[in-house]
């Protein structure tokens, strides 16, 4: 299993909706995620934009190291956690930028650096968590977002 991951993999999660030309190049990495094995990142990109899907590449790398009993047990944490990272950007997809080995205090961790991805339909970022609840909370997200200071004397 860590033989497939490298820099350059990208890993989807399972419950994305996507077109049709992934089903076929996808294999199950772990619980929720799968990893990409016939396409790197920028042939996937073409391959969605042609198939008329948007595939983000958010900025800012996520940094995580794993700890484990051997590298397959380290790897499996670090990607873990970059995964849960992912998750709480409202993401849907990885891209591993860079693994190292190395070791501190002679105790073996791996190091991964990740991009969050993200693959939808449309082509503006959808972040659920800024979109307002229901229709009925309009009055809500029309507040403004610091409160309004007046400066005339009473």
């Amino acid at each position: 299993m860590t033989n497939r991951i490298r820099a350059g993999a990208v890993l989807v999660e399972d419950r994305i909706r996507s077109p049709e030309l992934l089903i076929a190049s996808i294999e199950r990495y772990s619980a929720g995620w799968s990893i990409i094995v016939k396409s790197s990142a920028a042939q996937l990109g073409k391959e969605l934009e042609s198939a008329g899907w948007t595939f983000f590449y958010m900025a800012g790398e996520i940094r995580m190291r794993g700890f484990g009993l051997n590298d397959e047990s380290r790897t499996n944490r670090a990607i873990a956690r970059v995964a849960d990272a992912v998750k709480r950007r409202n993401c849907n997809c990885l891209e591993i930028s860079q693994i190292r080995r190395r070791s501190f205090l002679g105790l073996p961790y791996t190091s991964v650096v990740a991009h969050a991805r993200h693959i939808q339909k449309s082509r503006c970022f959808q972040d659920v968590s800024n979109a307002p609840a229901s229709a009925g909370s309009q009055a809500e997200s029309d507040r403004p977002l610091s409160p309004t200071f007046s400066l005339s004397s009473p």
